[in-house]
């Protein structure tokens, strides 16, 4: 019999009773709540969002006191305290949500007080929960909002902000802004999906994700990586975070892999890469589709759509380094793992089902939390029609609930505290006036603004979550790269994807720092391997923009497919070249720098150059170098099997 493993739960640690019913009883009204909200409107909309917003810290901080309570008991106060302003200032705006409406930013001194009140809360809630980056550029940006027109020249605010204005923009009063900027983005789109993500844990589908990832990884030598891809981008997929998902499935991952013969960097740069490309796989992105539908005015189901064809370029470079790696390698055998097919057999229809149903709603241009609910029945009800041994127990589909509704609730943390600064930017015109310092130090040269735009997403995106670094990005490099021409939809990816690289880029590099306190690895050394691995992915933003008919899936040109095809032998290549070795044949020194040069090298220069011939070249180069190591693996005597 088949048993399932239990969730760790924070009700699992040890707490009073009493917290740890909180903690469950707020989780189930948030739930209930958004569900109820998927068929009607309770409330008018302010009060909605506040309503949902307080729930949301309110769970948040319910969490903090359960797990903090027998380690550190002042910040479990410190958490209860917040916990009651929170609600406090919450039933305030609701009650007064009408007036505010049109009395704003005219306000009392009434509102000031709770509007300061949760300001702090929520700002208070970003450090505890997201570390200290998060928190002190939020109290930067509302420092500026207030203080700015002091500072000299070309660096002050162009006047000086009323008090009660910037605390009646900043607490989102009689509107969405400032911490209400993104309300809608969480309630009215992600919170359900995510709860939904939670249930494939509590619902043993998770648990069939690694059984597939087992069948794939038996096919191949180090074919524990390729299961452990798998499995780590098939579960990112669902739960959109790239680094809690480094800390759920690499726990699983990179020990295994280290046990089979990967190096500890190998093997937690192999997992950082796989869970950050989770981030670029639909349905949750890591919330770059949702933000990107909100700022660009389009629906969900185009920017996923769009998403496919980059998603599927990012994984071959990611799955030929793997390759390349491990023919380079003497140390990783072939090894099997058992497969559990009945598991899979059992579990499949409820995942295929749920998921179907939900992709369907969504194509229909039903709105994400009616497919999210959706999902969220079917996975559960179908879960109990399998034999018992493979039917969740209470406590992990308790868990499963909980699990999802935490995930939403910290992302909504994120874009509480990033309201701040964006509503900062947008008010003062300090994102207007940061895109036009883009633009002059670019002297209208694309090339150059591009490079720009990426060394300032990197930066920008440094020890932030994905959805707040993208959500900055949009705000100030977007913007200037639409002013050097590019398109808004092309520009909002170039954003995206070097706000999803900033996890893997030194010296914060958030991904990483989560892999090596698994692996025990350096970070520098992990960094390496993460670049060999994946440097060429640091391309694809700059293929969009020589190509933006790759972001226009189904409808892809032939141009488009001859780029593609490019791509692929170019990275076949330069992932040869960077380890030497491709499967069945070391190569030589000399073999390394001829294909590095002439596949790699000659496609960056087509990106910049409009020449057929050059075009040709990559795969003509290609072509030839098979035939060169298909004439070697039959010169070459047979070596023993690893």
């Amino acid at each position: 019999m088949t048993t399932q493993p239990d969730i760790d739960l924070p009700t699992d640690t040890p707490s009073p009773l009493i917290l740890r019913g909180l903690l469950v009883a707020v989780a189930i009204a948030l739930i209930g709540y958004s569900c109820a909200t998927v068929w009607a409107s309770l409330t008018g909309a302010m009060e909605h969002y506040t309503i949902h917003v307080s729930l949301i810290f309110m769970l948040v901080l319910a969490e903090v006191m359960v797990v903090k309570y027998a380690t550190n008991r002042l910040l479990t106060v410190f958490a209860g305290l917040l916990l009651i302003a929170i609600a406090a200032s919450g039933l305030y705006f609701i009650d007064q949500a009408k007036v505010l409406e049109f009395s704003q930013p005219f306000i009392s001194s009434t509102d000031f007080v709770f509007g300061l009140l949760l300001v702090f809360a929520i700002l208070s809630v970003a450090w505890i929960t997201w570390g200290p980056a998060l928190a002190l550029i939020c109290i930067a940006a509302a420092a500026y909002f207030a203080f700015g027109h002091m500072l000299p020249g070309d660096l002050a605010t162009s006047r000086k902000y009323d008090a009660n204005l910037i605390v009646s923009y900043l607490a989102g009063m009689g509107g969405p802004r400032g911490v209400l900027n993104y309300a809608p983005l969480s309630a009215d789109v992600i919170f359900l999906l995510l709860v939904y993500g939670g249930t494939l844990h509590g619902t043993r589908i998770i648990d069939m994700f690694g059984e597939i990832g087992n069948a794939i990884g038996n096919l191949f030598r180090g074919g524990v990586a390729y299961s452990a891809t798998t499995a780590s981008l098939l579960i990112g997929m669902v739960t959109g975070q790239s680094v809690s998902n480094i800390a759920l499935s690499g726990s699983m991952t990179i020990p295994t892999m280290t046990r089979t013969g990967f190096t500890r960097n190998e093997a937690g740069a192999i997992e950082v890469l796989a869970s950050t490309g989770s981030q670029l796989l639909p349905p949750i992105m890591g919330l770059g589709a949702f933000l990107m539908s909100v700022i660009l005015g389009i629906s969900y189901i185009e920017v996923a759509t769009a998403a496919i064809v980059p998603a599927i370029l990012y994984l071959f470079a990611v799955l030929s380094g793997i390759v390349c790696l491990i023919a380079a390698s003497r140390k990783i055998p072939f090894n099997r793992q058992a497969v559990d097919w009945r598991l899979i057999g059992w579990i499949a229809p409820s995942f295929i089902i749920s998921f179907s149903v939900l992709i369907t709603l969504l194509l229909m241009r039903y709105s994400p939390p009616m497919g999210g609910f959706w999902g969220i029945v079917l996975a559960v009800g179908l879960s109990y029609l399998r034999p018992k041994e493979y039917r969740p127990n209470w406590h992990n589909l308790l868990g499963g609930f909980l699990e999802g509704a935490l995930a939403g609730a910290k992302l909504t943390v994120i874009l509480s505290a990033i309201g701040i600064i964006v509503q900062m930017l947008v008010t003062t015109g300090t994102g207007l006036s940061l895109g036009r310092l883009m633009i002059e130090a670019s002297a209208g040269n694309l090339a150059i603004g591009l490079i720009l735009g990426m060394l300032v997403s990197l930066v920008i995106g440094m020890g932030l979550p994905t959805p707040a670094a993208y959500a900055l990005i949009a705000i100030v490099v977007v913007p200037s790269l639409i002013d050097l021409g590019i398109e808004p939809l092309v520009a909002n990816f170039y954003g995206f994807y070097f706000a999803i690289f900033s996890t893997l880029s030194p010296p914060v590099a958030v991904g990483i720092l989560t892999a090596i306190r698994i692996s025990n690895g350096t970070f520098m050394g992990t960094a390496w391997e993460c670049f060999k691995l994946g440097g060429v992915c640091f391309l694809l933003p700059f293929l969009f923009v020589a190509f933006p008919n790759i972001l226009g899936f189904p409808n892809i040109t032939f141009e488009t497919f001859a780029m593609i095809g490019a791509y692929f032998f170019a990275t076949i290549m330069l992932s040869a070249a960077t380890y030497g070795a491709i499967p069945g044949r070391l190569l030589g020194r000399a073999e390394r720098q001829v294909i590095a040069v002439v596949g790699p090298v000659v496609f960056v220069l087509t990106l910049f150059v409009d020449s057929i011939a050059l075009h040709l070249v990559t795969p003509i180069c290609f072509i030839l170098w098979m035939i060169w190591h298909i004439k070697q693996r039959q010169l070459a005597p047979p070596t023993p099997a690893h």
